[in-house]
């Protein structure tokens, strides 16, 4: 069976070390050094056929490099892209910029994290983001729920509902909606069409309740994913094996909608 993978980070290789070592904390077992050559020797290994990078600048400043790295990466290969980045300090002038660059470039969509970035994303300062990605057709990729290297949750599923009311913005919930918030996901998110839920770092997810998630939500609007290189695609795929979900399922959260949602 085909599987693609939408939810992966790499970095340029004279920056994978550190980035490694900064995000890790010293704690937080990783697979490979965090670059795209590393990725593609897990991909083959793990039988995944495509990856979606989900980059996030941690500073408005790193947004543009980021950007044109991106661009430069979805040029070179046939079996990986990225998406995009924005911050929430940039200026009005640098979103018009980037979101237009992303855009014209053919860039799916950006990925937005409440806690590294620091933002609410029921906020109102986040609207013209919002608005600027709706206007050009780009998603928006969160990170969902708590985050292990953080005591704060800015993005709770809660916030997430209020955010799914702006008129026709795709959005994409990484860890099911809501990284161990997983009950709250359940009353406020599932059912929102224009939501999506990626199966990234849910090892820990029971059986039970991820299977529940998948059906009450829609299998339709479940998209696989691994949180590389903080998780091995392979042990997600046992996990989704696992609920025995019946193939045709397994096909749609394997490849079928995201190849679809992104016109792969």
């Amino acid at each position: 069976m085909t599987i693609i993978d939408v939810h992966t980070h790499i970095f340029p290789d004279n920056l994978a070390e550190k980035a490694m070592k900064s995000l890790s904390h010293g704690e937080l077992t990783y697979y490979g050094n965090g670059t795209l050559s590393s990725l593609l020797s897990f991909m083959k290994e793990d039988g995944v056929d495509f990856s979606i990078n989900q980059p996030v600048a941690t500073k408005p400043e790193q947004v543009k490099s980021i950007n044109r790295k991106v661009v430069e990466w979805n040029k070179l290969h046939i079996n990986f892209i990225s998406f995009g980045a924005l911050h929430p300090e940039l200026s009005k002038e640098e979103l018009d910029d980037e979101v237009e660059f992303l855009a014209l470039n053919g860039v799916k969509g950006v990925k937005l994290h409440p806690e590294y970035q620091n933002f609410y994303p029921d906020d109102p300062k986040m609207t013209e983001i919002y608005e600027k990605c709706n206007k050009y057709g780009l998603f928006i990729f969160f990170h969902a729920g708590k985050d292990i290297s953080f005591k704060t949750v800015h993005g709770t599923p809660k916030r997430f509902a209020e955010v799914a009311k702006i008129k026709n913005l795709r959005i994409i919930l990484a860890h099911m909606g809501g990284y161990k918030m997983w009950d709250e996901v359940g009353n406020t998110l599932v059912g929102l069409m224009n939501v999506y839920f990626d199966t990234s770092f849910c090892s820990e997810l029971e059986n039970h309740q991820m299977k529940e998630l998948i059906f009450a939500h829609s299998p339709y609007h479940i998209l696989f994913g691994s949180d590389f290189p903080w998780e091995r695609a392979i042990n997600m795929i046992k996990k989704i094996k696992s609920l025995d979900l019946g193939y045709s399922i397994e096909e749609l959260i394997f490849y079928k909608n995201t190849r679809w949602l992104f016109d792969l």
